[in-house]
């Protein structure tokens, strides 16, 4: 499988698109939905810095919250990227 892509939508839709069924198609929903919340202009609102300027402070519990799932996530794609480059 080879993947194309900059974007995280991008790379998401062609994974998904070659691992129907699998784990990770459900995974990709889960990050897709972070994603998506923490870009918003009305959830998270950290998209690319945009809202550094009008300090934007997230409480300590979201701060960990969002960085475990980051981190969760991450390890993930980690661990399925190198199944899939050994097969």
């Amino acid at each position: 499988m080879q993947i194309k892509g900059g974007y995280f939508s991008a790379i998401v839709k062609e994974v998904r698109k070659h691992q129907k069924g699998q784990p990770i198609e459900q995974a990709f929903g889960w990050m897709s939905t972070l994603h998506g919340y923490l870009s918003s202009p009305t959830g998270g609102r950290v998209r690319h810095g945009s809202e550094i300027e009008s300090h934007v402070e997230l409480s300590r519990s979201d701060a960990v919250l969002y960085c475990n799932l980051i981190r969760s996530y991450a390890t993930y794609l980690i661990e399925e990227y190198d199944k899939i480059v050994r097969k």
